[in-house]
């Protein structure tokens, strides 16, 4: 308990510094600030997990939404009038609330990073025959059929557009597999059946919303003409991709020797970003990019000494995304749009757990691995974010359908991790 009071005490001084010295310095001189507040955040979420009892992603994303500006900006009047009655001068606050982290380009690139990181350590688990399976790609498919079918029909019944409409509809189609998989990765899980089907099935999941974005975002309703290019690019990346990157790893990255260089060590990175690169070039995610660089990798004699490699760069970048995923929190909006939120976020929930939990019965699995299966394709995360996000700067998503979204994919990402846990201790 006394590291914890240390920490919060540790927090109340950043915040009392950031208040009042740092309100007027330029973002590119604040930005150490902002990412050393956040690692102290991490090691705050780190010393949450032993007292409630969450794994590590879920204690990120508590603490990322208690210094989201939402949460701050409701909770720091209380706070500043607290600390100023009883503290006798000795500390005074600001009755403004501070700007503790700016979610801005720099921080959002940090955090993209960290995303990059760990869907590229997942490849470097997995084989590529174990994710383009027949079983994955149906999961994939009904997990976007049937949840983009409940968010389009749910949005017309109430009355709001067809644009609306369908990006509610594309939104519910997504999962987020890196909340997923850092969380059966904590539990020692990858290599279980159902987080097989999990990991190749978000990732198919994802490739597929993101094409569902770009069918939807053309002139708010899409065509089949707009679509059909899209999806003949994202093909010949995957499958060009995997063929191509199988030939680079043979000759250049196979080496004799199975000890990593540094020289290797930079070269593979410069592959990892090539390819999320090219990815996000022709419209798809950079994570997704980055989880087929890790794939092809794992074919070389390297794979396991590459995770040596990048397991320093997991521990500093990864917390960050997961923290920034609790930043974008808009808690005022959980109270404004609490009834279509609980709605949309049931749809979400609900959606998902049918379409995929249901073949992953059919295909041999026990209730229980279904529901971990159906659950584990739950998580929204950052693909939904990023559906909604773009959905407001182009200015079809109003504030208010905006903050729908979100919140959805938050409490759809929030709720995840415990019921994986409990559902996971009961198959141990």
């Amino acid at each position: 308990m006394s590291a914890i009071i240390l920490i919060l005490a540790i927090l109340l001084i950043f915040s009392v510094i950031r208040a009042s010295l740092f309100t007027s310095v330029d973002e590119h001189k604040r930005i150490w600030f902002e990412i050393s507040f956040l690692l102290i955040t991490a090691i705050l979420a780190e010393l949450l997990v032993v007292y409630i009892k969450q794994p590590f992603v879920m204690s990120l994303l508590i603490v990322g939404v208690l210094i989201s500006p939402s949460f701050i900006s409701l909770t720091w009047p209380f706070l500043s009038n607290t600390v100023n009655s009883i503290a006798f001068n000795v500390i005074s606050l600001p009755l403004e609330p501070p700007k503790l982290v700016a979610f801005d380009e720099i921080v959002r690139v940090f955090a993209q990073l960290g995303a990059i990181i760990l869907l590229f350590k997942i490849g470097l688990h997995s084989e590529i025959k174990k994710i383009f399976t027949f079983r994955n790609m149906v999961v994939a498919a009904l997990g976007i059929i049937i949840p983009f079918a409940g968010g389009y029909y749910y949005a017309t019944l109430t009355g709001e557009g067809s644009a609306y409409a369908l990006f509610l509809g594309a939104a519910l189609t997504a999962t987020s597999v890196g909340v997923t998989v850092a969380i059966l990765e904590e539990f020692k899980l990858l290599e279980r059946e159902f987080s097989k089907i999990i990991l190749g099935a978000a990732v198919i999941d994802d490739i597929l919303s993101l094409l569902v974005l770009s069918f939807v975002s053309t002139t708010g309703t899409g065509t089949f003409e707009t679509l059909l290019p899209i999806l003949f690019s994202a093909f010949i990346f995957v499958v060009g991709g995997i063929f191509l990157g199988q030939l680079i790893v043979s000759r250049y990255f196979n080496t004799i020797e199975e000890e990593v260089s540094n020289r290797i060590f930079l070269a593979a990175m410069v592959y990892v970003f090539a390819y999320a690169y090219i990815a996000e070039f022709i419209g798809l995610s950079s994570i997704i990019g980055a989880f087929i660089a890790g794939v092809t990798l794992n074919y070389s004699k390297i794979a396991n000494s590459l995770l040596k490699f990048i397991s320093p760069l997991e521990n500093f970048f990864t917390p960050i995304f997961f923290i920034s995923l609790g930043l974008l929190v808009d808690v005022n909006a959980l109270g404004d749009f609490l009834i279509p939120i609980l709605i949309v976020t049931g749809i979400a929930i609900l959606s998902k757990l049918i379409a995929c939990g249901v073949v992953a019965l059919g295909s041999g699995l026990s209730f229980l691995e279904s529901l971990i299966v159906g659950f584990g394709m739950v998580p929204r995360g950052e693909i939904a974010l990023i559906i909604a996000l773009y959905g407001l700067t182009s200015g079809i998503l109003s504030p208010s359908q905006y903050s729908v979204i979100t919140a959805m994919a938050f409490l759809t990402t929030f709720i995840t991790p415990p019921i994986i846990q409990t559902l996971v201790s009961k198959t141990q």
